[in-house]
């Protein structure tokens, strides 16, 4: 397929299939270490450069879709799905697919409950009607974690454990990673906080076998939030602190929210000077809509000027 001036691409053809949500998370194979704002600028430039609904424009689209997805970047992750999946042309299989998992997301956290399980009922059919034909334990994955979310939490328990059984000795990192994290999200929305730790580490050291910062910092962010819930503030403390260190800027998402955190704890901990300075460090609009009450209660207990908000 040609770019709109008419070169050949052949930067970002690194394989002949699209990366879709078989192929989640893998946007760092094309910015691989840059940060969050150079690399979303990097990928919308990619896009402009080829023509809408071309096999090249379904390859950097799914990648700029798992970015978003991946920073928890969900306000442009929610409008763009939306408007693909409104667009008059029939997508490729696995990109509808991949739109109608990260609408189901995204459409949730924004209390959109009944759009999110709209989506994620298509997404579940996609993926059901496909996994004969095209074989794939992330197949597995994305109907187990979509069980999680819109389910049978208790199926998605037990789908996730199967996984980590039968796949044991793969030396597949993508594949491991996304199985113990999604095991022990399954684990956590069944309340079995301290369960889901052993599985938490491993995602972390699956994710450091995989080499993408952004899987290190979801997954040393997730141990760290595991910790806060069970009481270990200090397990907390120093884990969240490791996620913080491994960010290039503090303009993604996950940076504030780690950040509030780390004030949440350093409050409960009595310790109010260092709480007030890891909130001062929170961009109150990177943060997702459950956050900002924290945030403003944080800010009241802590004397932080509040005018802003």
């Amino acid at each position: 397929m040609k770019k709109r001036n008419g070169i050949l691409a052949s930067l970002l053809l690194l394989s002949t299939k699209l990366l879709a949500a078989d192929n989640m998370h893998n946007f760092e194979d094309v910015c691989f270490e840059l940060p969050v704002p150079e690399c979303s600028a990097k990928l919308l430039k990619e896009q402009s450069e080829y023509d809408p609904f071309t096999t090249d424009w379904y390859f950097i689209t799914a990648h700029y879709l798992d970015f978003l997805y991946e920073t928890t970047n969900l306000l442009p992750l929610k409008n763009l799905t939306e408007q693909y999946i409104n667009a008059d042309h029939r997508h490729p299989i696995t990109f509808q697919t991949q739109l109608y998992f990260y609408a189901s997301k995204a459409f949730s956290v924004y209390d959109e409950k009944e759009k999110a399980q709209y989506y994620a009922k298509k997404a579940v059919a996609l993926v059901s009607a496909t996994s004969d034909s095209f074989p794939n334990p992330l197949r597995t994955v994305e109907i187990a974690n979509l069980e999680m979310v819109f389910g049978d939490r208790d199926k998605a328990v037990k789908m996730f454990s199967r996984l980590a059984q039968k796949y044991k000795k793969s030396k597949d990192a993508k594949l491991q990673h996304e199985i113990y994290g999604n095991l022990a999200n399954a684990l956590y929305s069944q309340n079995q906080l301290l369960e889901s730790i052993p599985h938490r580490k491993s995602a972390i050291f699956w994710a450091k076998q995989l080499g993408f910062t952004e899987n290190i910092i979801t997954a040393t962010g997730n141990l760290a939030r595991t910790y806060q819930l069970v009481g270990q503030l200090q397990l907390a403390n120093e884990t969240y602190q490791n996620a913080i260190s491994l960010f290039k800027t503090g303009e993604s998402p996950n940076y504030s929210i780690f950040q509030l955190r780390l004030a949440e704890i350093n409050a409960a901990l009595s310790l109010q000077n260092e709480a007030k300075v890891h909130l001062a460090e929170v961009k109150f609009t990177k943060l997702l809509p459950g956050h900002l009450t924290l945030y403003k209660q944080l800010a009241q207990k802590l004397d932080l000027e509040t005018s802003t908000l």
